[in-house]
């Protein structure tokens, strides 16, 4: 605890981080309310054709207003704590671990080589004798999270959907004629940034009887790779909430206090 003792207590910075944080934590919870709305509103069913203005208009509009406004926020957040960083010892270790734990989380953006999938709903549809196959033609969730499987599966180190970063966590749905990723909504065309080895990536796409493969029976127009090798492919940090309500750490055995027979004793007896 020395490290953290008088000789950063008094730093200007420990105050601008605690506002910021306040700041952050109060735009969260905005932006989770605003998405669980929309998504009580949003499970009517529906078919393919139609925007996101038309389904849900200015809620939509907040939730990316104020996810803008948390990337902004993550961003200063990390300028002041990288100002850890200008120290030596231990307030330079903090941060480095800080920083390296934030890039596991997905709560860094992040620059790389890597790959640029796009998949949109087919522009032609089925052949005339064949309109029973209709959806087959359009993109669904399911068709994304097969292409997220495959590129994970590929080394994928870094994805993001329309500028929505993946976790662990995230889900990806269809309500109505969108698909909602971190319970925002989106609409074809996807646009999906993945940072990796690019030829890594697109061989996994592409391999025989693969996902590129099984698409392009339908439609080749319905998805598309681009090859990204400058290392200026930007995938952008997660913005949503990391609150967990459930899960805790678990303490390290040698913290765990045990009852001893006499304590166990004297406690059955004074009840």
């Amino acid at each position: 605890m020395s490290f953290l003792g008088s000789g950063i207590r008094h730093q200007p910075w420990i105050w601008q981080v605690t506002v910021l944080c306040f700041v952050l934590g109060f735009l969260l919870a905005g932006s989770v309310q605003t998405v669980s709305g929309l998504k009580r509103s949003g499970t009517s069913g529906g078919n393919r054709i139609g925007g996101i203005a038309q389904q849900a208009g200015a809620p939509i509009e907040t939730v990316l207003k104020q996810q803008k406004q948390i990337e902004e926020l993550l961003k200063e957040k990390t300028k002041l704590e990288n100002s850890l960083a200008l120290g030596e010892g231990p307030q330079k270790a903090l941060n480095d671990e800080l920083q390296k734990m934030k890039l596991t989380a997905g709560l860094s953006e992040v620059t790389g080589n890597g790959i640029i999938l796009t998949l949109q709903d087919s522009k032609t549809g089925p052949p005339s004798n064949r309109q029973f196959e209709a959806e087959d033609y359009n993109i669904h969730d399911v068709t994304i999270q097969r292409a997220i499987n495959e590129l994970n599966a590929s080394g994928a180190e870094a994805i993001s959907i329309n500028g929505q970063r993946l976790l662990s966590r995230t889900a990806i749905r269809c309500v109505g004629p969108t698909a909602q990723v971190n319970g925002v909504p989106m609409t074809s065309p996807y646009h999906i940034k993945v940072i990796g080895d690019p030829e890594t990536l697109a061989g996994g796409l592409t391999f025989p009887g693969g996902f590129v493969q099984w698409l392009n029976s339908y439609d080749p127009e319905m998805v598309k790779i681009e090859k990204i090798v400058k290392k200026d492919l930007v995938v952008p940090a997660y913005s949503g909430s990391t609150e967990f309500r459930y899960a805790k750490p678990t303490a390290p055995a040698s913290q765990t206090v045990k009852k001893s027979p006499v304590s166990q004793t004297t406690d059955k007896d004074t009840q």
